[in-house]
């Protein structure tokens, strides 16, 4: 079993970040952080999954540069209805 492993990054002129080891981005060029609420929250339902729970408990495979924590902590937050404890665990070889 091998160790954590620093991840490589370029930035691409439009400020885009790319991982070096797997040729891929990290979010789009439109921006992060609009991706991570329509393809982490709504494409999950998180959201409404929560709502009336006493707890929720959510496991993210590649943590990345972090945007679908925050927008995930933002909208549990923001959410009047949310659950009363919010579990987020995510795993990253590249940190």
């Amino acid at each position: 079993m091998s160790g954590l492993s620093p991840a490589r990054l370029l930035i691409t002129g439009d400020g885009t970040p790319i991982s070096e080891a797997y040729d891929d981005i990290y979010h789009s060029a439109d921006g992060g952080p609009g991706q991570a609420r329509h393809v982490f929250l709504q494409g999950n339902d998180l959201p409404q999954r929560w709502q009336g729970r006493e707890r929720f408990v959510i496991l993210e495979t590649g943590f990345g540069s972090g945007l679908n924590f925050l927008a995930t902590w933002a909208a549990w937050r923001d959410d009047p209805e949310r659950c009363e404890r919010l579990h987020y665990l995510a795993v990253e070889k590249h940190p």
